[in-house]
């Protein structure tokens, strides 16, 4: 395998292992095209693309004390149906599945081979295969390289933390365990951003306000924690990884029964604004990171890191009450895909689980759409009801609700 993969694994893999649990799915994109999948055509883009992207042709090796990645020799199958397999031990030894059913595909990954920027380059360029194929499109498809691992010393140089013992004091927040269920919510998205604008505000902060105000009843505190991920691709310097770069960040805000957006949008948009600046992103990734490289120098059985890595978790800013992850375009970070390849596709769907917090949100646009896929642990009807009412009293339009029911299978 690449000396990146060598390199990167040094650092992300141990760590984002300690994380692992067999049979369990992290991540699921699927996507409605406009006919039915032909597999033979599918199974031919994939091998195009994985042929164009050496990052995804891996396999896990672990051992007691330790996990790494080796080269995969072995030929990727897609899978008719839309079952989640585990992963690897279903899959060949690859950390991705590619399914389809009808006129939808289904890619599966484990979230620590690559978050969902990283991630959506390739299944991007899978698409762009396929079409090439049943459309005879000609969307050029060069080579799909990943950035080097960036500098880990210089990163650690920014952990406030660096040389402390024991756990962090960060007070966690209660998350609710119940069955895990699915919902999904559409919302106009020009009306979301008419509401940030009515605040000055970005829309993303506009929403982040709206789901606070949905949550809070269910929580039954005035005070909603939330987490959300920024992407540091670019403050790392290297924005084509594959791998995951991600800081994560926490905020709490009041949002009892008389609150509205106004009230609480511009100190939103401020927490979300100072996250971005690069400092605030090197430190709490360092700290992330650091915490990983603390676990990861213990001499002991990788069950017993596994414990301890958890313990820490709160360095990740978790738990929380919801988290929110908005991936935007699901077709490519950047926009780096020819705009055509959006006439092929009519809808969009992301499932992620919640871990560390009650309530999951994956937020995409997708033809003027925002589509939420919510998971959530609070075992209490209505969520979806909530949401709807907060939206239209603060005249975002909603588009449509929908009750998928339980969790996938293999979700733990």
């Amino acid at each position: 395998m690449t000396e990146t993969i060598t390199r990167v694994s040094q650092y992300l893999l141990q760590g984002a292992m300690y994380f692992y649990r067999p049979k369990t799915i992290y991540c699921r994109y699927q996507y409605a095209l406009r006919d039915a999948v032909d597999p033979v055509l599918l199974q031919e883009a994939v091998d195009a693309a994985l042929e164009q992207a050496d990052y995804f042709k891996m396999k896990l090796v672990r051992d007691k004390r330790e996990v790494r990645l080796e080269e995969n020799d072995q030929p990727f199958t897609i899978c008719p149906g839309n079952e989640l397999r585990a992963m690897p031990e279903e899959t060949g030894g690859y950390l991705f599945n590619v399914s389809y059913e009808g006129d939808t595909i289904f890619f599966d990954w484990y979230h620590f081979v690559a978050d969902g920027h990283g991630v959506t380059r390739f299944l991007t360029r899978i698409l762009m295969e396929y079409c090439n194929r049943r459309y005879q499109t000609g969307f050029a498809c060069p080579p799909l390289g990943s950035a080097p691992a960036y500098d880990m010393q210089a990163l650690l140089a920014y952990d406030p933390t660096l040389g402390e013992e024991g756990m962090p004091e960060i007070e966690p927040v209660p998350v609710q365990e119940s069955q895990l269920r699915r919902t999904m919510i559409r919302l106009d998205k020009q009306s979301l951003v008419d509401a940030a604008l009515n605040c000055g505000v970005k829309p993303v902060s506009a929403l982040l306000g709206l789901l606070s105000l949905s949550i809070q009843p269910f929580v039954e505190r005035e005070k909603v924690e939330y987490c959300y991920s920024t992407d540091t691709r670019r403050t790392l310097g290297v924005p084509e990884a594959f791998y995951n770069c991600v800081a994560s960040f926490r905020h709490g805000v009041d949002a009892g029964p008389e609150v509205r957006l106004a009230d609480i949008a511009a100190d939103i948009d401020a927490n979300l604004r100072a996250s971005l600046q690069p400092e605030a992103q090197l430190t709490q990734m360092a700290k992330m990171m650091g915490w990983v490289c603390r676990v990861d120098a213990l001499k002991a059985p990788l069950r017993i890191k596994q414990r301890v890595f958890r313990m820490g978790e709160t360095m990740g800013n978790f738990p929380a009450d919801f988290w929110i992850s908005y991936l935007g375009d699901p077709l490519g970070p950047d926009r780096d895909y020819p705009p055509a390849l959006n006439d092929y596709i009519r809808d969009f769907e992301v499932w992620v689980p919640p871990d560390g917090a009650s309530v999951g949100f994956e937020i995409a646009s997708l033809h003027g759409q925002l589509i939420c896929c919510i998971q959530d642990k609070l075992g209490r009807a209505g969520l979806t009801d909530a949401i709807r009412a907060v939206m239209e009293r603060e005249g975002v339009k909603v588009i449509g609700t929908a009750d998928i029911g339980p969790a996938l299978p293999y979700q733990e």
